[in-house]
């Protein structure tokens, strides 16, 4: 892939990561600067994304940072940004973010990272654009979903590029195969309106695909942030969600979501036993600033 000029970059809010994750959103950052690439992130001061940010502008890479008003990212905003592009809503920044791009990278992150990569991966089952997305797999972090991914019906191998370690993404992105050119849509389809509509029918999934689970992970990450209080449900016949549920709880423990965010959503392999458990599910209030994000690094 040649003309690499503006990379879009997903990566975790949280502020209480291993320093394995923080040095390489720090590496990463400063690659990206030296190279005289510009970075286009989602603006906050919080955990990986702070270091990565902070990294780039030291460097000399211009970092763009694209902010939803309507979230509580708005409060946390990094500070001395080459320019700070503010949208209405989430839906509004992943589509910013992504039509800025020339490339989209990953690094570890928690639902708001997977929901953000699943959702190129999805339009890309579509046909509606060609731009790949790299997965930055620090010490395996991506491994149980990256073998979840690969085994979904729908998913098109073209648009996943896997990586050890940041020093390989500029390599693999010069040395990927071209994809033929794609005129994005105006419009990109998203289910944020979906998920957060006046309602409080349960949220469940039964077929194991790509267009499923990048809808039930934007409906964790928004009920994360408290957008919605609706039951989250995986009918898990056969086993099939095991592998993504299994990344749930790695992600938990590396801590990029918490401990909280595995109450928000039951699975069962039976149809009557699942909805017994989201008849019951527990409202859950995460306190993003303390549980999540922590004291800023940068």
């Amino acid at each position: 892939m040649n003309n690499i000029n503006m990379l879009t970059v997903y990566l975790g809010s949280s502020g209480h990561a291993r320093p394995v994750f923080k040095d390489a959103a720090k590496k990463l950052g400063a690659i990206i600067g030296n190279s005289g690439m510009d970075l286009v992130y989602g603006g906050m001061d919080a955990g990986l994304m702070g270091i990565l940010a902070a990294s780039a502008l030291k460097s000399g890479g211009l970092v763009t940072g694209i902010i939803p008003q309507k979230i509580k990212d708005s409060e946390r905003v990094l500070q001395g940004l080459s320019e700070t592009i503010m949208v209405e809503d989430l839906c509004d920044r992943k589509k910013q973010m992504f039509l800025m791009a020339d490339a989209i990278i990953s690094l570890p992150g928690g639902f708001g990272t997977l929901d953000e990569s699943l959702e190129v991966l999805y339009w890309g089952s579509l046909k509606l654009h060609s731009k790949p997305l790299v997965l930055i797999n620090i010490e395996g972090y991506w491994d149980t979903l990256i073998e979840y991914i690969r085994a979904l019906p729908d998913f098109d191998e073209r648009y996943l590029i896997v990586v050890e370690n940041v020093e390989d993404v500029i390599p693999a992105l010069e040395n990927a195969a071209p994809m033929p050119p794609v005129k994005t849509p105006p419009h990109l389809p998203h289910f944020e309106d979906e998920i957060t509509r006046d309602t409080d029918i349960p949220i469940v999934v039964d077929k194991a695909n790509i267009e499923n689970t990048y809808f039930v992970t934007c409906a964790l990450g928004l009920k994360q942030l408290g957008k919605h209080n609706r039951a989250i449900g995986f009918l898990n016949a056969n086993g099939h969600f095991d592998d993504l549920l299994k990344w749930f709880k790695i992600a938990q423990q590396e801590t990029f979501i918490t401990s909280k965010c595995l109450k928000l959503y039951g699975a069962h392999e039976n149809e009557k036993m699942l909805w017994a458990i989201l008849k019951n599910q527990d409202s859950v209030h995460i306190d993003l600033h303390g549980e999540k994000w922590g004291e800023s690094e940068v």
